[in-house]
């Protein structure tokens, strides 16, 4: 109150108290609900009070958390129930868990159409959990149904066992796909619908993205160690099918505690679909290839009938991709006098452009995921050689030191992350963050260089063990060489992922128009499937150009070269992180109208007694700073008549009493 009639008293001595008084009004009746295209469970714009926001986070995070121990539960030891269950041979077994995974980030792409086109990022959300939850029952099927489980039992020659076929192997790719499905039908959904109870208008709400996806990534870190160390300890003590029957309860229980708070929640409206957006903006550049590019004119009405129809968040026009700018040359005349397969609007091309601008960071991220993969598949079988006893009556299972030294990692190094590095990297760079999202994916890409070369190290000295006791032929003897070699790589490459996960989620979502960020969030997914195909691809080619036998990838671990695959892997590392450095420089961050919305002022002195203004108060034509800091652009909306003058007296005038 004491800043509304300090406006009015100021306004007075300018002469213009009518305007503001309106202006005021507008601030008042339009501070309490969002402006962003958000809506409650009922339709309405939703309540800024009484939906979204923090008290949201807990339900997103739990909902992660069990995603992501079924995700890594299905993951992280399949390679010991293929080889060791169903008796499949070591490379076939571990196409068979990098194609799952490459598969299941795969179809974040579908779940992120759907999202965004027909079903909403909630409902898709809870139909993905249904789908997940399906396809663990299938796999508690391939364990206890006999059919089911034509392998040999016993078998002395482990090397020449008779491996599941038929029905049995069947089932056992029904059920992956089917929870490849729903994982990524989650994928796609759940985090941006969490970013989706933060306000990206309001300047106090947007801020908090940040630390948002901080504790949706410690969120998926938890659900990582869990997976790592008790699922995959039961699933190899216990059984498989108490470790896929614990999932799927599991799963229910998350979907039952996300359905109880639907009515807290914010909902964003489906727009239609974006794949019919993008394939009308390049028909209509194809067919309008002969008319003359936009001009100033037509792009400044277009803003100004925009403005004046009150849109909010309005990507502004771009010089970049210019030869899209045809699709918009009819975007103004009505779909009576021209067909909608020729015309489009400015806005329409400019979310095109910003999808295609995401494509090189998109590429580039891609290897990071590969050299990851390793860590699920012929590492598990290296560590299964080794001395993995924790006193005279544990073993470590080998599915369980890759998942649990890397997220613990994690778990440690975020918090000096938060605490230390990001104080120190704000003072270097300048950055309120710290660095850019660009850069935090930069460091991390160019981590898994170094841990490829310890990779290959460390197995260089195992297989040194392996020469010096003629243990050759038999995979199956321990060998006197501690589990403890492996970890160094799990802590580099977990550094990586601390700087690159996060990274990703908040560029390809931030970054997204505003339309298409399901969509986004599962381009940032399809990095990882991309990166799983990639590996599956690399071990083809390397079996083809080494052999089958005697090459560097066979099916007996002592008699493989993966150390050559390793250092193979890190030269491959270190041409993408250039190519990676050359993609981020060019790249052109978005930039949106900012929202016609007066935010209100609750408090024009901060803490320490300085003035502290609104940037939607000062807005003017020129470019709002705040979001530059952040590699973000925002315009602002000019501020109404008057506006500017008074604010900058109440300022004054609060600073001086």
């Amino acid at each position: 109150m004491a800043v509304y009639e300090s406006l009015l008293g100021v306004d007075q001595n300018l002469g213009k108290t009518e305007e503001l008084e309106e202006d005021i009004e507008v601030e008042s009746n339009q501070g309490f609900i969002t402006h962003d295209g958000t809506v409650d469970y009922r339709g309405r714009p939703a309540s800024r009070t009484h939906t979204g926001g923090w008290k949201i986070v807990p339900y997103i995070c739990a909902m992660e958390v069990t995603e992501k121990l079924a995700t890594t539960g299905s993951q992280s030891n399949l390679v010991s129930y293929l080889t060791e269950e169903k008796k499949l041979q070591l490379p076939y077994a571990a196409n068979i868990v990098t194609n799952f995974m490459g598969t299941s980030f795969l179809l974040s792409l579908l779940g992120g159409v759907l999202a965004d086109s027909f079903l909403g990022r909630f409902h898709s959300l809870i139909a993905a959990a249904i789908t997940e939850m399906l396809g663990f029952f299938i796999m508690v099927l391939t364990v206890v149904v006999p059919f089911l489980n034509n392998q040999d039992e016993e078998c002395p020659d482990p090397l020449n066992c008779k491996a599941v076929h038929g029905w049995g192997l069947a089932a056992i790719y029904v059920g992956l796909y089917v929870i490849a499905l729903g994982i990524g039908g989650i994928k796609a959904t759940v985090s941006p619908f969490g970013a989706d109870q933060f306000e990206a208008g309001d300047p106090a709400e947007a801020s908090l993205l940040p630390s948002y996806f901080n504790w949706f990534y410690w969120a998926t870190t938890v659900g990582s160690i869990l997976s790592g160390s008790v699922l995959v300890y039961i699933q190899d003590r216990v059984g498989w099918d108490w470790g896929y029957g614990i999932l799927l309860v599991l799963m229910a229980l998350a979907l039952c505690q996300l359905l109880v708070k639907r009515r807290n929640y914010r909902y964003r409206v489906c727009k239609g679909s974006p794949l019919i957006t993008i394939v009308r903006v390049f028909v209509s550049a194809l067919r309008n290839h002969h008319l003359p590019p936009l001009t100033g004119t037509e792009v400044s009405e277009y803003y100004d009938e925009m403005q004046s129809r009150g849109e909010e968040r309005i990507p502004l026009h771009t010089n970049t991709i210019r030869w899209l700018d045809k699709a918009a040359k009819y975007g103004r005349l009505s779909p009576e006098k021209v067909s909608r397969w020729r015309s489009c609007e400015i806005n329409e091309v400019e979310d095109v452009k910003m999808l295609l601008r995401l494509l090189p960071i998109w590429l580039f991220t891609i290897f990071y995921w590969t050299t990851l993969a390793q860590a699920t598949t012929f590492a598990v079988a290296q560590i299964g050689t080794t001395q993995r006893h924790l006193g005279p009556n544990f073993q470590v299972p080998p599915g369980t030191l890759a998942p649990v030294a890397f997220n613990l990692t994690i778990v440690l190094f975020l918090p000096l992350y938060d605490r230390f590095l990001i104080s120190l990297l704000r003072k270097l760079t300048g950055q309120p963050k710290g660095l850019t999202t660009l850069q935090r994916i930069g460091v991390g890409m160019a981590i898994p260089v170094l841990s490829m070369v310890v990779a290959a190290l460390v197995e260089a000295r195992r297989l040194g063990v392996v020469h010096d006791r003629h243990l050759e032929g038999s995979p199956k003897t321990t060998l006197p060489f501690s589990m403890w070699w492996f970890v160094p790589q799990y802590v580099i490459l977990a550094i990586g992922e601390a700087f690159v996960y996060p990274g990703q989620l908040e560029f390809f979502y931030s970054e997204a128009p505003d339309s298409m960020q399901s969509l986004g969030t599962a381009l940032m997914f399809c990095t990882i499937s991309f990166g799983y195909f990639t590996s599956s691809v690399i071990v083809s080619a390397v079996n083809d150009a080494t052999g089958n036998s005697g090459g560097w990838l066979t099916k007996n671990v002592n008699t493989s070269r993966l150390d050559n695959y390793y250092w193979l892997l890190s030269v491959m590392a270190a041409v993408n992180f250039c190519f990676y450095l050359l993609a981020a420089k060019a790249h052109q961050y978005k930039n949106v109208n900012a929202t016609n919305v007066i935010w209100p002022i609750k408090n024009p002195v901060n803490g320490s007694g300085n003035p502290q203004t609104s940037n939607r108060f000062l807005s003017s034509p020129a470019v709002d700073t705040r979001h530059q800091k952040h590699g973000e652009t925002t315009a602002t909306v000019p501020a109404p008549p008057g506006l500017l003058e008074a604010q900058a007296l109440v300022v004054k005038k609060a600073s001086t009493d």
